[in-house]
């Protein structure tokens, strides 16, 4: 597993000389820093960069003054890199990010040259169905490993939802691969799963067809085989 361990005047400096990727997250905002892909705590992001580096240690312990709990499980990190040999589809993420000894944030595989999939726009049924199949094998492969990603296509509170997957042509690479979202062992849930790859199914079909499309509800991966054969016809 990968670390990076920094105090808050090294982070403010990444941040300084480093890209803003994303910045759609609710908790976590994304840079390129080198070559190295970085998902740090939103809130710590944004303070250390818009604070001059003189306040950089300060602003930390304001922000982490009561809150001590780490941005991902390092325990979390260490079961998925364990898991990655037996998956090939999807990459989890690489390490942690410390900083003044305090977990802040994830080292991510980088997809540069993919883009975010809720933006994707749709012209032909069989660009939709090869996508959905693709996200198919992916999920089928964390199920049959017993591991789960829940925030497929979830939604903040009264929100559109906005999909965690990536798309280059008609390839997808699934993405927030740690945190409270991905679970295994007793919190291993395949159903709510492929609730979430019905939200991404519907959301599709929307975009190719309109808003009147009839809704499918999926539970399963026998279910969703079956629905993207009925969607081929």
């Amino acid at each position: 597993m990968e670390i990076i361990d920094v105090n808050a005047f090294e982070m403010k400096d990444m941040i300084e000389e480093g890209t803003l990727i994303s910045d759609k997250g609710f908790s976590g905002s994304i840079f390129l820093h080198g070559s190295t892909l970085i998902k740090l705590s939103k809130r710590l992001y944004q303070d250390l960069k818009v604070n001059s580096r003189t306040f950089a240690e300060r602003r930390f312990r304001d922000i982490y003054r009561f809150e001590k709990k780490p941005f991902v499980e390092k325990e979390q990190i260490e079961f998925l890199q364990e898991k990655q040999k037996d998956i090939h589809l999807t990459d989890f993420d690489k390490g942690i990010i410390y900083v003044n000894d305090l977990i802040c944030g994830s080292i991510l595989t980088p997809h540069l040259d993919y883009q975010d999939l809720t933006d994707i726009n749709l012209n032909d049924k069989k660009t939709l169905l090869i996508i959905l199949e693709n996200i198919l094998k992916a999920i089928r492969e964390l199920e049959v490993n017993g591991i789960s990603h829940l925030d497929l296509a979830k939604g903040e509170r009264g929100k559109k939802p906005t999909f965690n997957i990536l798309y280059k042509d008609i390839n997808i690479k699934l993405c927030d691969l740690s945190g409270k979202y991905i679970t295994y062992n007793e919190n291993f849930n395949p159903y709510e799963m492929y609730q979430e790859y019905s939200i991404v199914v519907n959301l599709l079909l929307q975009k190719l067809y309109g808003k009147n499309m009839e809704k499918i509800n999926i539970e399963n991966y026998e279910q969703a085989t079956e629905e993207l054969k009925k969607l081929s016809k």
